[in-house]
């Protein structure tokens, strides 16, 4: 099965590192697309990056919590400093899970150290 993921973030390390862990879990037989394009096909998961722009970040959630063909796809948004405001703003918007970019890289090496 692939999973595929809109990416939405100007970090370029962020976007370097989560290419590199989709290659690596492809090597070990998980398909994972990520792509940049929000009109790319079927969208399983979406990670924002609420540092992009948050105020567009933001309304591109509630929007996709409000499209039929989107509001059933896992969100995770991420940001460089995330304090207990913009948490509780963005699981009231619709978000799955919230974390920060250290956060996400630690759980995501450790996913692949197995």
């Amino acid at each position: 099965m692939t999973r595929n993921i809109l990416l939405i973030s100007d970090d370029g390390d962020f976007k370097g590192f989560l290419n590199i862990a989709a290659l690596t879990l492809t090597k070990l037989n998980h398909q994972i697309t990520i792509t940049e394009n929000k009109n790319d096909g079927q969208i399983d998961w979406i990670i924002i990056d609420i540092d992009t722009n948050t105020e567009n970040s933001f309304a591109y959630i509630k929007n996709a919590r409000r499209s039929k063909q989107s509001r059933n796809i896992k969100i995770f948004s991420v940001t460089t400093n995330l304090t207990n405001e913009i948490k509780k703003q963005l699981f009231e918007i619709g978000c799955d899970s919230i974390m920060t970019k250290k956060e996400f890289m630690a759980a995501a090496n450790n996913i692949l150290l197995f």
